[in-house]
């Protein structure tokens, strides 16, 4: 007997024992890192743009199945698994690496396999050996390519101005401004000048670039990138003399809208091929949208609001002072019918008493009379009901039919003095409320609905034509010192226009009537970045107006131009 609970607890000793054997055991951070060395460094997976598998020998018979392979201890020793992966990792990332570094990515249709290329590429039905490591070539190859857009230049963090004194605010407006119609007059008579000489606007250069430079190869495009170069500087000079002073000059704005649509017109109607040349064309609208959103907001803050705040005063108390009357004209009424109504049921004058009435209640002649409980009731009590039981104050009619104003303005109507709700008579009469707008706030109000209109309009075709993805494409600079920026949207002021290494800023909505200044900053980087590749050299390659001396032949001439910091 004694044997049994030994045996017992023994048994229960090992199997609790055993039992935490069987719980799968949780890893710590080091044992998976640990874990994970035995992959290896881990590389770029394989770029999208893979050769195709080769053909077959045979196209009719079915492909033989891949033979398994069979250890062979001699190969052992020479060479292992790993170093096979490795070496393939290499040479993928020596050619991802080839690929980054040579723009621009291939268009979107080759960045994914077709559907037959994509089948090829299915993983292994056999088990994969110990210690092999499985190649899913099917889900690298489905993998976008992220590196591409990832920029390899980090901008420069300029020191930051801070408060800038109107005097200098005044200085840059008027260099920009000079500027732009020096670069305005280069574009028109370089572009004028790229006519053959039978058309009936070709008009020679005094001085025409030599045969072999940059600027007689690619004359036209140079021409229009001096002109979208112009269209910068004329809207970055306005908007520097708008910030110095936080407002708005409507009447400046109406002097570029001309050369807004010259510059447009020779974007669209010219050769302009791909994507690059394009965003061009969507900085040109994206110029326009935020003028006329700036034009509208300041309109809307100085002058629309606060008058439309004073006229919807005045018609308030307006609909206050029309309600009271119908309230007065609705009591006076009622209290008209109701004196009718007391007239036409007054009692008819009492006779004189008959014997009968006085004659002893015991007579046999005697008629009997009721009183007002039973019986027929006299006259005096039932015009006195009558009385009784019409209310002092009577109901008013409900708002059951449509009424004259929306739902939303009845709170606009006051009470009635004894605080009930409106009437449909006092409603109908604050209707009657109007007011009348002179012929330069309508004009402002008109000007107000278009510039709204015209701004969403403006902005639809920029954001055709000019995305942060077609800039990370085709201007990755550009893209690079607006992604990696440490500058905030009310710092329009920071950056000088002529950096080309330091930050920028995509500008916002346009709605808040700002980002003007962000645009001119991203359109000068844009042009001095695909400017480069026709050999642009900006201010100091434009045609010199006549009697002017040219303004030099290095590029670091303009340079020396910019705001000094």
């Amino acid at each position: 007997m004694t044997g049994q609970p030994s045996s017992s607890s023994s048994s229960s000793s090992s199997s609790s024992s055993s039992h935490p054997k069987l719980k799968k055991r949780k890893w710590t951070r080091e044992q998976l890192l640990k874990s994970l060395e035995i992959l290896g460094p881990l590389t770029a997976p394989l770029p999208p743009d893979l050769p195709p598998s080769p053909p077959c020998s045979r196209s009719n018979s079915p492909a033989p199945p891949a033979p398994k392979r069979k250890y062979d201890p001699s190969q052992e020793s020479e060479t292992t698994k790993r170093p096979r992966i490795s070496n393939a990792s290499d040479s993928s990332a020596q050619h991802h690496h080839y690929h980054y570094h040579h723009p621009p990515p291939p268009p979107p249709t080759a960045l994914h396999r077709s559907s037959n290329q994509t089948a090829n590429l299915t993983l292994r039905s056999e088990p994969s050996e110990e210690g092999e490591v499985r190649e899913e070539t099917a889900s690298i190859s489905s993998r976008p390519p992220a590196l591409s857009l990832i920029p390899s230049f980090v901008p420069v963090r300029r020191p930051r101005r801070g408060k800038i004194s109107p005097v200098d605010f005044d200085a840059m407006h008027q260099k920009y401004h000079h500027a732009g119609r020096l670069l305005k007059f280069s574009g028109d008579a370089r572009f004028w000048s790229t006519y053959p000489a039978s058309h009936k606007e070709y008009r020679p250069l005094s001085h025409p670039p030599p045969p072999n430079s940059s600027y007689h190869k690619y004359g036209a495009i140079i021409a229009r990138l001096e002109l979208v170069d112009a269209l910068v500087c004329f809207a970055y000079s306005l908007w520097i003399k708008d910030y110095s002073r936080a407002s708005c000059f409507r009447e400046t704005w109406v002097t570029i809208e001309a050369f807004l649509g010259w510059c447009k017109n020779k974007w669209t109607t010219e050769d302009t091929f791909g994507e690059r040349e394009k965003a061009l064309l969507g900085l040109i609208w994206m110029i326009e949208g935020f003028i006329r959103a700036r034009k509208f907001y300041y309109a809307a803050k100085q002058v629309v609001d606060p008058e439309l705040d004073r006229t919807w005063a005045k018609m308030k108390a307006e609909m206050a002072v029309l309600s009271r009357e119908a309230e007065k004209t609705e009591m006076n009424g009622i209290a008209g019918t109701a004196g009718q109504l007391s007239l036409g049921s007054q009692a008819t004058p009492q006779m004189l008493p008959s014997p009968a009435s006085i004659a002893p209640s015991n007579s046999a002649n005697s008629t009997p009379i009721t009183n007002s409980a039973g019986g027929t009731p006299n006259t005096n009590s039932s015009s006195t009901t009558l009385v009784a039981s019409q209310p002092s104050n009577p109901p008013r009619s409900a708002h059951t039919g449509p009424v004259a104003l929306p739902s939303h303005l009845l709170a606009h109507v006051p009470n009635g003095s004894d605080g009930r709700a409106p009437s449909t008579g006092m409603i109908a009469a604050a209707a009657e409320a109007t007011a009348s707008f002179g012929p330069t706030f309508t004009f402002t109000l008109k000007e107000q609905s278009n510039g709204v209109v015209s701004a969403g309009y403006c902005m639809d075709h920029a954001q055709k034509c000019l995305t942060l993805p077609i800039l990370a494409r085709h201007y990755p600079t550009t893209f690079a010192r607006m992604v990696g920026t440490s500058l905030s949207a009310h710092e329009e002021h920071e950056p000088d226009i002529e950096d080309e290494e330091g930050e920028l800023f995509w500008p916002g909505q346009c709605v808040t009537g700002e980002g003007l200044g962000w645009v001119c900053l991203m359109g000068k980087a844009m042009v001095k970045e695909i400017g480069r590749d026709f050999g642009y050299i900006g201010l100091t390659g434009v045609v010199p107006k006549p009697g002017e001396p040219p303004l030099g032949t290095s590029p670091a001439d303009s340079s020396r131009q910019s705001v000094q910091r």
